[in-house]
């Protein structure tokens, strides 16, 4: 029974991020018409940044190098990496590298129709999350997101912070 409430609970994860991810693209519709295409983005990033950022502190913890701390609360949350696909490439001394397989924002997305351009545009939104969330916890992050023609999702490299 425990193995099919995982399952479930994971299916809950992957339908609250699809849904964010519908409302990524409807906030983005809305600002747009109001303020043209280049602020909204600019508007969009800032919100999910600093929304991130609220996420973020409960990482502190981990700062400055603790990676595998960092991986168990961030990497693997919530569902211990099954909503994204979590394939670690690096966690050392060095940092930690994690590449997404999976997302249910793109899928999201995808299954919404949206052209690949669109959706390139909204994981570069949507990572504001991350490096919010990993800036506040005391990180430097770079995120490779996806691109069309490029399999699985967003690559995100995180580094001790100076």
């Amino acid at each position: 029974m425990p193995e099919l409430q995982n399952i479930e609970l994971s299916r809950t994860y992957e339908d609250v991020t699809q849904s964010r991810g519908d409302l990524y693209v409807e906030l983005l519709s809305a600002i747009q018409k109001r303020l043209g295409h280049d602020e909204a983005v600019v508007v969009m990033k800032e919100a999910i940044n600093s929304w991130g950022k609220t996420q973020g502190r409960t990482m502190l913890c981990h700062a400055p190098e603790n990676f595998l701390g960092l991986l168990s609360d961030f990497g693997y949350a919530p569902d211990n990496g099954k909503t994204f696909g979590v394939q670690v490439e690096k966690c050392d001394d060095g940092g930690l590298d994690v590449q997404m397989t999976k997302c249910p924002l793109k899928n999201a997305w995808t299954a919404a129709g949206l052209p690949d351009d669109q959706i390139a545009l909204l994981c570069e939104i949507a990572s504001e999350a991350d490096y919010g969330a990993l800036e506040a916890a005391g990180f430097k992050v770079s995120i490779d997101t996806w691109q069309q023609g490029k399999s699985g999702c967003c690559v995100l490299h995180i580094r001790k912070k100076n």
